[in-house]
């Protein structure tokens, strides 16, 4: 049944029919409370009764909906009204690429604008286990400010990464398949492919599709092949007299030679689409990221012989690649011979060769860790630096490379970060806002002086300076034999500037890189200074926050060498004159994917560390004795979250794949359904519910400050700003009586304190508790409103207290001492007379009170240990209103700590499989021996 112009689903407003799907018709609608028009596809009345289609439908809006993305369109909501399913995605404007290739022949240079939008739009896809299954240009949409975006998922396949309970379907399917229509169809229904018949469209058919065999990604990077040669040549790749001739030729035939309809097509482009079309998968690119390397590599600078950097020629050539990705996922046998490959490796590159040969090993993170990070390589280049987590103790391992195991280095417990000295004997680190240095020798560490309360990143001179970051501030400097550390560079906030960090040093060891945080963006990247003095000067603008840098010097050309860096999740690497202090040529990707923002990187001359890959996480239940009891939404990357007062609603932070921003995500626990809550490109996260559940208070950095956000829980009316300063800020809890939200605020100068920002009247906020210690909270208000429940750490380690809460007053009074043994995140019981926190050991405790004039407590007793159910990004946890079940982000139940990856360049190993890393939980460090002669070639 068509609906008619003024329909009401929802808070939409149907405008009029714009086209028709496999399994619902697409209209336009009004959102009047946003005030945009949207697109909703409606799911015909008589489908209704077909549950198999309805969950199917279902399933579509949910893998469509994770698929944020600037090449993939939006989809805003999912929801039920008298029966009827609909979805609601944006409304593009432009036309799809089937037009504009009858149109004639695409310019090459808008060609491959247009190919890499698609590229990075299938690779966020696939990240998240989704196959399109009917990539054509009929499913590719060019808006009106050129840019493509990806069409009806209506044949995705959800592969075991991202579900495994989607309903088999189709001829000689051994998969899970799911047939739907797309969130925006513009398909005429002549064209709809039935329950049953061969997946996907004739003519953009993948050979394995054909014949239909076992699909995945690399079905579409066939598709694609077929689309770019379209593109190009302006004629199908595959076009017979009829459907049967065609599908043979797709099996069986190569298409014409693409400089017949085209003579100035480059090679390297042709290689590209000559591989994305091999008949076999295991012969096409192994992944869209390696696909879109690929493409990007096309306008990488040249040599002086005019030809392609070896990150376009190595990229492309068949014989090279079979071999380069294959070897991906295998794993070391045994250290001994990842030694003896590292020293081929290095002679092989000491004579010219032809054809690099790389061998990707793996080194596991310690037995039982639960957190695997902060790879830093010695720079003789002996032993690798890691920061682990295990039986909820955080501190240094060193794992030589002549050793087959790592060893925790004792005494640098509760670490913060590292830093070698140049002769490879010691290691700074910071603990306990104190900057230590520790003897690989043995002996116990010293002091050296005060260093950074969060993180340490920096770098250590062949003259005994040590240079780092400190969050908010500039950068330090301090002499290893110790000393206080010094200002070196300052944080100009009257021109926009809001920190400097990430130093390195340049081969002199007198000049340094550092990156700068500015609210103006041209102001933001990577700039020089020295330790002489002087002028600070912007190497490079980033238009973002520049991390993990590195300068590394190429030995085979005196003065010049590498400026390496990390932004948005991408490893770049910068050509730089280091005798000149100048950049030159074009950056390069390197790698992609990384994990580790803040130093996830360490780089050597010849060897290159990093951690790369795609965090698969979960929401989790688990009860009051630790068991679990089920998941929420998908798998994905998720942050903080709190529980609606009702218990019916949660309210999460996800974080997109592409863009590495969070969102707020709602979703309903009843109808298994999630919906974005905000949709701006900031980062979003700390979500607050109010007591009756009508309201969320957020956190948002949309304005370069730290805001504070309200919203109705419903989704509607505009994000109303509560109040902003440049302090970064945190929501922790709402007053029962909806009048207060409590915060806390990290101050550069003096820590973190505990806040309140009135709702009502002014909004004025006032400091409740500020100390020289650091105070923190969670759900600290108590059920009645007139306690507050915090931990600080006064007396040297974070304890829970509790103090009485007077409305516009600061905190004052007798406090009492809650916990012993530690203790963090304190929430109250809904009857007022007890608290849960975590303790120093990382479990759940639970422990009595009694409210009065003198607050008494009992003993704390353990729940259960919390260690197998946090993910270390976040030990955020939200609990029902009847302390009956406990939500955490775990890692994905199929996933274990994945290893660090170490690549050899001609090497040929016959090595041992441990493990593949699709099994893998933790991301592995990427280790490449001769990185630099292979950027080089």
């Amino acid at each position: 049944m068509t609906l008619q112009s003024g329909t009401e689903l929802g808070r939409y407003e149907i405008r009029s029919l714009i086209g028709v799907g496999g399994m619902g018709e697409v209209y336009r609608a009004s959102d009047p409370k946003i005030g945009r028009d949207v697109a909703i596809k409606v799911l015909p009345a008589d489908f209704s009764a077909d549950k198999d289609r309805v969950a199917r439908f279902e399933q579509e809006a949910q893998a469509a909906g994770a698929l944020n993305h600037p090449n993939i369109i939006a989809v805003y909501d999912v929801d039920t009204q008298n029966d009827v399913l609909y979805v609601v995605s944006e409304l593009l404007e432009g036309e799809e690429l089937r037009q504009r290739l009858d149109e004639g022949l695409i310019p090459l240079r808008k060609v491959t604008e247009y190919a890499q939008q698609i590229v990075s739009g299938l690779s966020a896809a696939h990240e998240k286990g989704i196959v399109h299954r009917d990539l054509k240009p009929e499913n590719l949409f060019i808006t009106k400010d050129d840019r493509v975006k990806i069409l009806d998922f209506g044949l995705a396949k959800l592969s075991e990464k991202g579900r495994g309970d989607a309903e088999t379907q189709g001829r000689g399917e051994e998969d899970n398949t799911l047939i739907a229509a797309s969130p925006l169809p513009r398909v005429p229904a002549s064209r709809l492919t039935a329950p049953g018949m061969v997946m996907g469209t004739v003519g953009y058919m993948s050979p394995e599709q054909v014949r239909g065999h076992k699909t995945d990604h690399r079905s579409d990077i066939f598709s694609f092949g077929i689309i770019l040669y379209e593109m190009i040549t302006g004629k199908r790749a595959f076009q017979e007299e009829s459907m049967a001739e065609t599908m043979s030729a797709i099996v069986k035939e190569e298409p014409p030679e693409m400089t017949e309809s085209n003579p100035n097509i480059s090679p390297s482009l042709e290689r590209i689409v000559r591989r994305c079309l091999e008949k076999k998968p295991e012969r096409r690119f192994q992944s869209t990221a390696d696909l879109g390397f690929a493409l990007e590599s096309l306008s990488a600078p040249t040599s002086s012989s005019g030809s392609n950097m070896a990150t376009t020629v190595s990229a492309i050539g068949p014989q090279t690649e079979r071999s380069r990705w294959l070897m991906r996922a295998l794993a070391v046998a045994t250290l001994l011979l990842l030694i003896g490959c590292a020293v081929l490796g290095v002679m092989h590159f000491r004579r010219p060769v032809s054809v690099a040969r790389p061998v990707r090993l793996f080194v596991n993170p310690p037995e039982k860790a639960t957190s695997f990070v902060y790879p830093r390589l010695s720079p003789d280049n002996r032993t690798l630096a890691f920061i682990a987590t295990v039986a909820d103790q955080r501190q240094i391992w060193l794992r030589p490379l002549a050793s087959s195991a790592a060893k925790p280095l004792a005494g640098t417990e509760n670490v913060e970060g590292l830093i070698w000295s140049q002769d490879s004997q010691f290691i700074a680190f910071a603990s306990g806002g104190k900057l230590n240095k520790i003897s690989l020798s043995g002996g116990s560490a010293t002091t050296l002086g005060p260093g950074p309360a969060i993180g340490l990143i920096g770098d250590w001179n062949q003259d005994g300076t040590i240079i780092f970051g400190s969050q908010g501030k500039g950068i330090n400097r301090i002499s290893a034999a110790g000393g206080s550390p010094a200002d070196i560079t300052t944080v100009d906030e009257a021109q926009g500037e809001v920190s400097h960090s990430f130093p390195a040093f340049l081969p002199d060891g007198r000049h340094f890189f550092y990156s700068v945080e500015n609210k103006d963006p041209n102001k933001q990247g990577i700039y020089l200074s020295s330790l002489d003095g002087g002028d600070a000067k912007q190497i490079l603008s980033t238009n973002g926050r520049a991390q993990a840098v590195e300068a590394v010097a190429d030995p085979e050309t005196p003065g010049a060498g590498y400026l390496l860096f990390v932004l948005d999740g991408e490893l770049l690497a910068q050509p730089f004159d280091f005798l000149n202090y100048q950049p030159k040529g074009e950056k390069v990707r390197l790698a992609d994917q990384l994990l580790s923002f803040g130093a996830g990187i360490a780089v050597t001359e010849n060897v290159m560390i990093f951690s790369a890959g795609t965090p698969d996480q979960r929401l989790t239940w688990v009860d009051r004795t630790g068991k679990t009891l089920g998941t929420v939404g998908l798998v994905g990357t998720y942050g903080l979250r709190d529980i609606s007062p009702d218990d019916k609603q949660i309210a999460a932070t996800r974080s997109d794949v592409s863009t590495r921003k969070q969102d707020i995500w709602l979703f309903d626990l009843a109808r298994g359904t999630e919906t974005r809550f905000t949709v701006d490109p900031a980062e979003d996260s700390f979500p607050t519910w109010s007591p009756n559940g009508d309201r969320i208070v957020w956190i948002s950095d949309r304005t370069r400050k730290s805001g504070l956000y309200m919203k109705a829980a419903i989704g509607s009316g505009q994000d109303e700003l509560l109040f902003e300063s440049d302090n970064a800020k945190y929501p922790m809890h709402w007053s029962p009586d909806g009048r207060f939200v409590l915060y806390r605020e990290y101050d550069p100068k003096k820590g973190t304190d505990l806040w309140i920002l009135p709702i009502e009247g002014e909004r004025k906020p006032y400091p409740w508790l500020s100390t020289q210690f650091e105070e923190s909270s969670w759900r600290g208000f108590s059920p009645d409103g007139k306690w507050l429940a915090y931990s600080s750490n006064e007396t040297g380690r974070s304890e829970i207290y509790i103090q009485a809460f007077v409305p516009g007053e600061p905190a004052s009074g007798a406090k009492w001492p809650i916990s012993s043994g530690g203790g963090v995140m304190p929430t109250w019981r809904r009857d007022g007379r007890g608290l849960y926190y975590f303790d120093g050991k990382g479990k759940m405790m639970e422990v009595d009170v009694t409210l009065g004039p003198k607050i008494t407590a009992g003993v704390p007793k353990e729940l259960f240990d919390v260690g197998p159910f946090r993910a270390d990004m976040t030990r955020a946890w939200s609990m029902t209103g009847d302390g009956q079940r406990f939500l955490f982000v775990t890692k994905a139940a199929d996933a274990d700590l994945a290893p660090f990856t170490v690549v050899l360049i001609g090497c040929h190993l016959p090595l041992k499989s441990e493990r593949s890393l699709a099994d893998a939980d933790l991301a592995p460090f990427t280790v490449v021996l001769n990185w630099m002669a292979e950027f080089k070639k």
